[in-house]
């Protein structure tokens, strides 16, 4: 007994358990592939099935490009980031056209702008990591060596998996699902013809009201933990291409792109109110519009520096996000003032003189504090990463200052 209650676990404890990230997921993806193979296996339609769309060249390159790009952004990772990333967006754009493709405008708006936001903030993230060179004594290891075909083993059984599971399910007759119910009462019970945004800020309004409180939680935890972030010493120089050229030189090389960049300020907040109040009808709606501010800001920061923008802009994106929490739970907190649960919605047309008649949701508020909450968040991350900058700046300063200190000594 007291080698099965002590002796065992203390063996189990000191093989699997670790305080490192990579063996953790490592036995957490493999696990999932034991449990997703042992649940399908019997029952999986391995048969080829009925092609029910006929095959499309072009949508086969494409996706042969994506994939292509997916697999040289892997292979690029660990010594070539700026073209692993350049290869992750060609292959996030092939998902954005797949959307389109398959008649999904919606997604392919949203997918088009998170892509834009999540590569700018990548780029701006890696150029704060430590550097690698290839050579390295740890690149001979031949415990490395396994760890990586044993990575790639993984990787290739869970995307062929889920690679089967849709084919099968793309290529099979639709059957009756819960999705009919949603296109044929988006209209009568939310009042919107957008049916992705009528689900999300109507049908399941509960539930996107806990994934924006959790994208705040993620803004503010990666804002705390930026605070606390500094970069690696041969990280905090200027990147060669900067300093083998003068200051004068760079300025007038971007000068172009920085001016249309700064004009492009008042055309994307025109856009992300365009996408804002087409929201419920048409492709757009409160995510996509508050990533399109995102962006707006996000040029700015690109244009200039940051100093120049937090100069001439006050944007407060805790604000922000705590403004559109309350707008949110303000919103579904006050259908119980007529007695109906929390977050239940009302759609009417209200007739305004000149105009007509014009949709107006209640949904419309709620989408209305997801749009301040996603900017605020994706704003306050992007000013925790640009603020590295300013840091590297400052230990450069005290670097050239040290010599000369020393030579008045």
């Amino acid at each position: 007994m007291l080698k099965g209650t002590w002796v065992l676990p203390r063996r189990a404890l000191g093989r699997l358990a670790t305080e490192r990230l990579q063996p953790q997921l490592r036995l957490l993806v493999a696990l999932s592939l034991v449990l997703a193979i042992a649940a399908i296996g019997a029952r999986f339609p391995w048969a080829p099935p009925a092609r029910v769309t006929d095959f499309s060249p072009a949508f086969a390159l494409m996706w042969l490009i994506g994939g292509a790009c997916a697999v040289g952004a892997a292979w690029q990772a660990k010594y070539h980031r700026f073209a692993a990333l350049a290869m992750l967006g060609g292959a996030g754009l092939v998902t954005c056209l797949t959307f389109a493709w398959l008649s999904a405008p919606d997604l392919a708006v949203t997918q088009l702008l998170v892509e834009v936001v999540t590569t700018v903030l990548l780029l701006l993230g890696l150029r704060w990591l430590p550097q690698r060179r290839a050579g390295l004594p740890e690149d001979n290891l031949a415990s490395a060596r396994r760890r990586r075909i044993r990575d790639l083993v993984m990787a290739v059984a869970g995307g062929s998996g889920i690679a089967l599971v849709a084919h099968s399910v793309m290529t099979r007759p639709l059957v009756p699902n819960v999705g009919d119910w949603f296109l044929a009462n988006a209209y009568y019970e939310g009042g919107g013809t957008n049916v992705v945004n009528v689900i999300l800020v109507d049908f399941r309004a509960f539930d996107t009201f806990g994934e924006i409180a959790v994208l705040a939680i993620v803004g503010l935890t990666v804002y705390s933990l930026l605070r606390r972030f500094r970069p690696a010493p041969e990280s905090v120089d200027q990147p060669n291409q900067q300093q083998a050229t003068s200051q004068q030189a760079l300025d007038d090389y971007l000068m172009v792109p920085s001016v249309i960049m700064l004009w492009m300020f008042p055309v994307l907040i025109m856009v992300a109110a365009y996408f804002f109040f087409r929201g419920h009808d048409l492709p757009g709606g409160g995510f996509a519009a508050g990533v399109t501010m995102a962006i707006a800001f996000l040029l700015q920061y690109l244009a200039t520096n940051v100093r120049w923008v937090e100069a001439r802009l006050t944007i407060l994106p805790i604000r922000w996000m705590g403004i559109g929490l309350l707008i949110a739970a303000g919103t579904g907190m006050g259908s119980w003032i007529f007695g109906y649960p929390f977050l239940s919605a009302h759609a009417r047309y209200v007739s305004i003189p000149l105009i007509g008649d014009v949709p107006a949701a209640t949904a419309m508020l709620f989408d209305l504090g997801v749009f301040a909450l996603v900017v605020g968040a994706t704003v306050l991350m992007l000013i925790a990463i640009a603020h590295q900058s300013l840091r590297a700046a400052r230990l450069r300063e005290q670097d050239d200052a040290a010599p000369a200190a020393k030579e008045i000594r």
